[in-house]
């Protein structure tokens, strides 16, 4: 009887233990990450922004034809019944793998399985609620913008830092080395023809699938960094947060790993939940990568670099949009289904402001106007012939010059 009670006791003791032990390697995982940004970012940009000077018309004429095509067939940009019924799809998707995970009493090897289709659905509602309510394009009601947008926080990302990150330092810079974010790997991998290079990056090629699987445990290190430090690194620095923003920022903690670490304990022994957790945010983190870099580190795609003092960029906003960027799978239904139309990655980027329900039937307009200003619109075929160009920039960009 003593035994047994002493059992009992001392168990949330351990689970208590394994908890503060997992919480003390984010912590000392923080402190490496801030030494590694440290130490990488030696050749910064000396600006934080730059402008665009060159103004072509490109933009105005592509807004014009979009708008008469919307008005014509009487399309609404935001509050489409698709994304509705899609949003109720993907959160019962996330909701019912959960559910089957912790109460299906499943053995270690289908838990597994069913973390990586979990895993999945993190990447679905990213990809398509998270993703378009930070655009604005969900709906237009900003109530219900900003209700979704927390769906960032659900999924264990700072919706306040993402919108810094993505709507501005990406959306606006592009492939510049220094300034996208995208395509800032802190010395582990080469995406740009300006970073500096390393022996490493000779077996890049290899080694990236390891490296976008890292993705997901990096959104988590920069949002420490961002409450704790207000940067990333010297050209990323957030804007500054009210009370509001960081109660939302810590609530959303509290919830992303309530959900991935402390109810499982419940449940699971420690050793099944952290290989689950490193399962899922590695499956999230190569999701994310081999979507989002397939649009723009691609051998089609331009990598400026600002000139002249000041520093700007010489070209038009939309035009360098369309050439640092490539859709790729334009006629595979079910992938544009997944990703929330980010393989019509030059229409998101044009139009961001507009649905992703809409982009195929966009796409056209963008290609004609392309091709009437002699704009090179760049669109792999396939997921995989995207894969490939990808790969073959990378043991580009992996050697030494």
């Amino acid at each position: 009887m003593p035994e047994a009670w002493f059992a009992k006791t001392t168990l949330p003791l351990r689970k208590f233990s394994v908890l503060s032990g997992i919480i003390g390697v984010v912590l000392s995982l923080l402190v490496c990450y801030k030494e590694v940004v440290e130490l990488s970012v030696t050749e910064s940009l000396p600006v934080r922004s730059l402008p665009f000077t060159q103004h072509l018309g490109f933009r105005k004429i592509l807004t014009e034809r979009v708008d008469a095509y919307m008005r014509e067939h009487e399309l609404r940009a935001r509050d489409l019944p698709a994304m509705y019924l899609k949003t109720g799809v993907v959160m019962a998707w996330w909701l019912v793998a959960y559910l089957l995970i912790m109460l299906g009493g499943f053995p270690p090897l289908v838990n597994a399985v069913l973390c990586i289709v979990w895993a999945l659905a993190i990447g679905a509602i990213g990809f398509n609620v998270m993703h378009d309510a930070n655009h604005g394009s969900y709906s237009s009601n900003p109530r219900i913008n900003k209700l979704l947008c927390l769906s960032a926080e659900f999924l264990g990302i700072s919706g306040f830092r993402w919108r810094t990150k993505h709507n501005v330092w990406h959306h606006t810079y592009t492939n510049i080395a220094g300034l996208d974010d995208d395509i800032q790997a802190y010395g582990f991998m080469r995406l740009s023809p300006h970073d500096k290079w390393k022996p490493l990056h000779r077996l890049q090629s290899l080694y990236f699938p390891i490296v976008y699987s890292m993705i997901g445990f990096d959104f988590i290190m920069r949002d420490f960094a961002m409450i704790f430090a207000g940067k990333s690194d010297a050209n990323h620095v957030y804007p500054r947060m009210n009370g509001g923003d960081k109660v939302v920022f810590w609530l959303g903690k509290a919830f992303f790993f309530s959900v991935m670490i402390v109810l499982p304990l419940l449940v699971f022994p420690w050793w099944q939940v952290l290989l689950g957790f490193m399962l899922v945010l590695f499956t999230v983190g190569l999701t994310l990568g081999v979507i989002f870099q397939l649009a723009h580190v691609q051998r089609v795609s331009t990598f400026p670099e600002p000139v002249g003092d000041p520093l700007h960029i010489e070209n038009e906003w939309a035009i360098h949009q369309v050439e640092t960027t490539a859709d790729f799978a334009p006629n595979n239904k079910l992938l544009n289904l997944y990703i929330g139309g980010l393989n019509y990655q030059i229409e998101h980027h044009l139009l961001p402001h507009i649905s992703h329900i809409h982009y195929p039937r966009l796409a056209p307009i963008v290609q004609q106007t392309c091709e009437e200003f002699g704009i090179r619109y760049n669109s792999f075929k396939s997921w995989r012939a995207a894969l490939l160009n990808h790969w073959l920039e990378l043991r580009t960009l992996a050697r030494e010059y």
